[in-house]
């Protein structure tokens, strides 16, 4: 890493996260390179753009206006972090199509942020969207931890 060392790319990660729970696009903007910046997220089958990305968080903060993101770990080597985060939140608005549940959700995620400079140019995410959609109502519940023991 040229410019910064592990700790202070481990807290830019960190900025990008309580930009998303604050919904402070100020300090997103403020963390990442607009210009290079590309999001791998599930279900999108190209990268997203600092705009597009900006648009999907905005989709979940007015589905989840309560989101609360807990880092749980973090490891940084060479250009990358890697953060492992708790989401909770409420179900109060639309979300891709479903309309509020006011269902409460508690999912896992991990993120590998790519920090160059001290802004964040990549990104890759992934959640449990599964998780998210069977806790809102979305998607019915699959096989219980009893029926697998079975």
């Amino acid at each position: 890493m040229a410019t910064q060392n592990f700790q202070e790319s481990k807290k830019i990660a960190r900025q990008s996260f309580e930009a998303f729970e604050k919904k402070d696009y100020n300090l997103l903007e403020k963390v990442t390179d607009a210009n290079k910046y590309r999001l791998h997220f599930p279900g999108q089958p190209t990268p997203l753009t600092y705009e597009d990305s900006v648009k999907l968080n905005k989709e979940y903060n007015t589905a989840f206006p309560d989101t609360k993101v807990t880092v749980e770990n973090q490891i940084a080597e060479g250009d990358f972090v890697v953060t492992r985060v708790t989401f909770e939140g409420t179900h109060k608005g639309e979300f891709q199509g479903i309309s509020p549940s006011n269902k409460k959700l508690k999912v896992s995620g991990l993120s590998m942020q790519k920090i160059e400079n001290g802004k964040i140019t990549e990104e890759w995410s992934e959640f449990d969207a599964l998780g998210m959609m069977q806790q809102i109502g979305a998607v019915p519940e699959t096989l219980s931890h009893e029926s697998v023991k079975s």
